[in-house]
């Protein structure tokens, strides 16, 4: 089975476009003849036509051909997409080998092109399409519409060069703005008589009485006091233990980004990093000790979130304490005992009285949709997909249809943040089990803050046995957010989104990556103990090879960028 499915999976990358998506185009004379309805009127095009684009499938995802929702975009607005369909985890790589191919699809979606690849191949290469004409409420009502929720988005949009290369996908997620949460499964502290920690200290005691005084009452000594996984959203421990030390966003995860969550910081107005401080050192001595002592699970660091929640969930009796994650579905079964059980805890204060709670911008995520330069279909495409920025088409291509998955609000129904509501939902959003009714990922669409916040929600508290139900859960997720991250956010310390000329990305593309790499490995290794991070000569040369490896060159060249966008 594995290795038919590395054949299919080679198969698909080595492909050239023009065979997989042959039979779809039609000559470049009938591309140029497409008639127009005017702009917000649906069908599209007077005439069907078939455009190629090449999508990164997630799992989530059985066929977009074949997708109920794209079968419903194709009725509404008279255009035929032949999706090409790339494997998820080999998007990054397909998309290089397509663009050095010469043979482009129409558009690509799904691929999360960064600020670094829309330099390169839109503002030095030309082969990504400029939007900026787009961008106005005359093509594209909708998109513009939402980017009002979201400040100075466009701007954000927009590269160094002046021009825009991208469709963004528009969440306003108030939750995952402080994602790196923890989590304590509740029946543990009630059979200890224990309440949940608040410090540090506090926090390694109640590890200690879990693993030591049979927590679930089983008579073994099988408690795994506190687990994360390495890959997964926000499942890693350090990211949120080592903010009771220090501010730092440090993924450790070695694929992450080279730019992003690498422990930069800012620091009087300047960009710094974490990642040379005393404080932080202090913090991954403390994360070593807990693993030294057998309370943190030593696969936290290799294991990703579904092996995390195979941990959770595959034994008779709970075992796991404390789990690190952006929510509980990242690491327990939605709606199952031990997902209705955990409950999120608050940063802890550590030994000097820091207590932060990382915050993560809800900006625009840029590169979702681009152009091909030579596409004859951009206005099709454009008005195809600005329909997805609507509500209604943020719905379908999020959550399904309206009457079976979701509707509008009855006029009596409260949002999750007081506020009148404006949907409601009909059924569970999961992303967890592969279907084909909708796209369940949304990548062109706006999830405004004014629309995911009136998902109408019944007024509980926290005593109601159906508070923690997956019914409730968007509510759940609110009110911890603003109750328990929300008083501990400092936006100040976090490093906005920088962008760099083609010539800085050129040169400094190699050194960042070497330089993140080196930073989350090492991270990972003083936690292990691998290396010892109470020993003076390992820490300094550390920090010695911190500076061979350019660290002060990047950050010049950070605050290069920021002085010239911010300042």
């Amino acid at each position: 089975m594995k290795k038919t499915l590395c054949i299919v999976l080679l198969v698909a990358l080595l492909l050239p476009v023009s065979l997989v998506a042959q039979g779809s185009k039609e000559s470049a004379s009938a591309k140029s003849a497409v008639e127009y309805t005017p702009v917000g009127t649906f069908p599209i095009v007077k005439t069907p036509i078939t455009v190629d684009i090449m999508v990164a499938q997630p799992p989530c995802v059985e066929d977009f051909n074949t997708n109920r929702f794209t079968k419903y975009m194709e009725e509404l607005t008279g255009i035929k997409v032949n999706y090409i369909m790339i494997p998820e985890q080999a998007a990054t790589e397909k998309l290089a080998l397509v663009l050095a191919s010469g043979d482009y699809p129409d558009a690509f979606l799904g691929f999360a092109v960064n600020n670094t690849l829309e330099t390169t191949y839109g503002a030095q290469e030309g082969l990504f399409l400029p939007l900026n004409k787009f961008y106005s409420k005359e093509w594209m009502p909708n998109m513009m519409k939402a980017f009002e929720e979201f400040p100075g988005g466009i701007g954000f949009m927009t590269n160094i060069d002046g021009n825009i290369y991208s469709l963004p996908r528009l969440e306003g997620c108030y939750h995952c703005s402080n994602q790196a949460k923890m989590f304590v499964y509740q029946p543990f502290l009630d059979k200890l008589g224990l309440k949940t920690p608040t410090t540090t200290d506090e926090f390694y005691q109640v590890l200690k009485a879990m693993k030591e005084q049979d927590a679930n009452g089983n008579g073994k000594a099988d408690e795994i006091p506190l687990a994360g996984s390495i890959i997964g959203w926000s499942d890693q421990v350090e990211r949120f233990l080592l903010n009771s030390f220090i501010y730092c966003d440090l993924d450790t995860n070695i694929n992450a980004n080279a730019d992003d969550n690498v422990g930069y910081m800012m620091n009087g107005g300047k960009v710094d990093t974490a990642v040379n401080k005393a404080a932080f050192r202090e913090g991954l001595a403390f994360i070593n000790k807990l693993y030294k002592e057998g309370l943190l699970y030593n696969g936290s660091f290799t294991q990703d979130s579904s092996q995390l929640t195979q941990l959770v969930e595959s034994s008779a009796q709970p075992v796991v304490g404390f789990v690190a994650g952006g929510w509980r579905g990242q690491f327990a079964t939605i709606g199952g005992e031990r997902f209705n059980n955990f409950r999120a805890i608050a940063p802890l204060k550590g030994p000097a009285g820091v207590q932060y709670s990382v915050a993560f911008f809800q900006n625009p995520e840029i590169g979702q949709l681009v152009l091909s330069s030579e596409t004859k279909y951009a206005e099709a495409i454009i008005r195809y997909f600005d329909f997805m920025y609507s509500p209604e088409g943020t719905l379908l291509q999020r959550n399904g249809f309206k009457g079976e998955a979701w509707d509008w609000a009855k006029s009596d129904q409260v949002g999750l943040d007081g506020k009148p509501a404006v949907w409601q939902q009909l059924k569970l959003w999961n992303d967890k089990d592969p279907q084909n009714d909708t796209w369940i990922q949304t990548y062109t669409a706006a999830m405004t803050p004014s629309l995911k916040n009136g998902l109408a929600s019944k007024p509980m508290t926290q005593d109601n046995p159906a508070y923690y139900l997956p019914s409730n859960n968007e509510k759940t997720l609110f009110d911890e957010t603003t109750n328990l991250y929300k008083p501990y956010e400092d936006t100040s310390v976090e490093v906005p989104v920088l962008k760099y000329t083609a010539e800085e990305s050129e040169k400094f593309s190699t050194v960042k990556r070497e330089l993140a790499n080196y930073i989350r490995q090492s991270a990972v290794k003083f936690m292990v103990g691998s290396l010892d991070v109470n020993d003076d000569k390992v820490w300094n040369e550390y920090v010695a090879n911190l500076e061979k490896l350019q660290l002060k060159s990047v950050l010049d060249l950070m605050n290069t960028a920021y002085a010239r966008q911010y300042k």
